[in-house]
C-alpha cells in the first residue's frame, strides 16, 4: 500500500479514459437510438446508423467489462474518503447501477437483433452468433426494455453528473477533478 505522500490524487489515466469514453458513448448511442426510430427506409442512414449503433454498444458494453476488471486493481484517490459515507455508498450504489443498466440494454438490443436467428455484427470485424433464435415474438418486448432502460440510464447519468457539479461548486472539494484525472 502506498503512504500518504505518494498516493495518488486522482484517478489513474485509463480510468478517467474508460469513464469518459463510456460516458460519451452513452450519450450518443441514446441520441442515435432516439433519432434512427424515426429515418425512412429511404434515407440514407437507414442501414448506416444501426450499423454504427450496434457496433458502439458491443464496444461500450465491453468497455464497461474492462472497466469492472480493471477497478479491482487500480487505487482509489484519498479524497473520495473525505464525503460523508452515505454519499460515498450512494456513488458507488448509482455507479453500479449504471453499468449494470447499460449491460441490460446491450442484451436486450442483441436479443432484438438476434431474436429472428441472425447474427450481430461489430463493424464487420466479428458477428456475435445468435444464441435465442426462432423468437420474433421477444423483439417487441426486449425493444421496449431497451427503451426505457435507455431513459433510466440518462436519468441516472443526470442525477451523476449535477452531483459531481454539487460536489465541485457547492462542496468545493476535489470529485470532479479527480474524475478529470486533475490533481
Amino acid at each position: 500500500m502506498k503512504s500518504k505522500s505518494t498516493a495518488r490524487s486522482s484517478y489513474d489515466a485509463f480510468s478517467v479514459l474508460l469513464h469518459w469514453l463510456i460516458a460519451v458513448f452513452i450519450i450518443a448511442l441514446f441520441a442515435s437510438g432516439l433519432w434512427m426510430v424515426d429515418l425512412g427506409y429511404y434515407d440514407d442512414w437507414y442501414y448506416q446508423a444501426p450499423w454504427w449503433h450496434k457496433g458502439i454498444g458491443i464496444v461500450t458494453a465491453l468497455l464497461i467489462i474492462v472497466r469492472w476488471g480493471w477497478s479491482l486493481f487500480r487505487q482509489t484517490p484519498p479524497g473520495i474518503n473525505s464525503i460523508p459515507h452515505w454519499q460515498h455508498l450512494a456513488a458507488k450504489v448509482t455507479h453500479q447501477s449504471m453499468n449494470v443498466v447499460a449491460i441490460i440494454i446491450a442484451i436486450s438490443g442483441y436479443i432484438m437483433v438476434t431474436a429472428k436467428g441472425d447474427g450481430l455484427s461489430v463493424f464487420d470485424w466479428f458477428t456475435i452468433p445468435a444464441i435465442i433464435s426462432n423468437k420474433p415474438d421477444w423483439v417487441d418486448p426486449a425493444g421496449a426494455i431497451h427503451l426505457w432502460a435507455a431513459y433510466f440510464l440518462i436519468a441516472m447519468a443526470s442525477v451523476h453528473a449535477l452531483a459531481a457539479i454539487k460536489h465541485h461548486f457547492i462542496d468545493k472539494d476535489a470529485t470532479l477533478k479527480q474524475m478529470l484525472g486533475r490533481k
